[in-house]
């Protein structure tokens, strides 16, 4: 796949992920799982995530890549709202400023990918889906430790 299809499944990928976030959705440990692993391994299976003409600047600009990744899903994991229900069944749901931080962090990621055009440096191909995997792996998996901590009359399982 080259850049173009990576972003336009990235942005339909993106798009569910927004919806989704803004939903109430009972908490499902695989399924919030299975996604981000999806995202990454098909990232990483396209490889390309240092530019080879340039791997210093292209393995730095993917270190700041991972670092925006795991503080934009960490500081959107603080955003989730995280409760039971009457029945004991755990639930998550995002609100304006989940998104707010999704569009912020996407805004961050975008600057670093023109900081490397102006340095010559070219994304990789998995490049996108590497962060975006990566960034909502982080946040499912501070979701399911809050999860994990709510209070409630039934044991905490989010596993369905």
């Amino acid at each position: 796949m080259n850049l173009l299809d990576n972003a336009l499944i990235a942005i339909a990928v993106l798009s569910l992920i927004l919806y989704r976030q803004v939903q109430a959705e009972r908490i499902d440990e695989r399924r919030m799982l299975t996604l981000p692993a999806v995202l990454l391994i098909v990232g990483l299976a396209q490889g390309g995530l240092v530019d080879r003409a340039h791997p210093a600047v292209g393995g730095a600009l993917l270190a700041a890549g991972i670092v925006l990744a795991l503080a934009g899903g960490g500081l959107r994991a603080a955003t989730v709202r995280v409760w039971r229900d009457g029945t004991g069944s755990l639930w998550r749901r995002g609100g304006a400023w989940t998104v707010a931080v999704w569009l912020l962090s996407l805004a961050a990621r975008a600057g670093v990918i023109a900081l490397g055009y102006a340095a010559g440096v070219r994304p990789g191909t998995g490049d996108i889906l590497v962060f975006l995997g990566l960034s909502l792996l982080v946040q499912n998996l501070v979701v399911l430790w809050r999860a994990r901590r709510v209070d409630g009359a039934a044991p905490v399982s989010v596993v369905s």
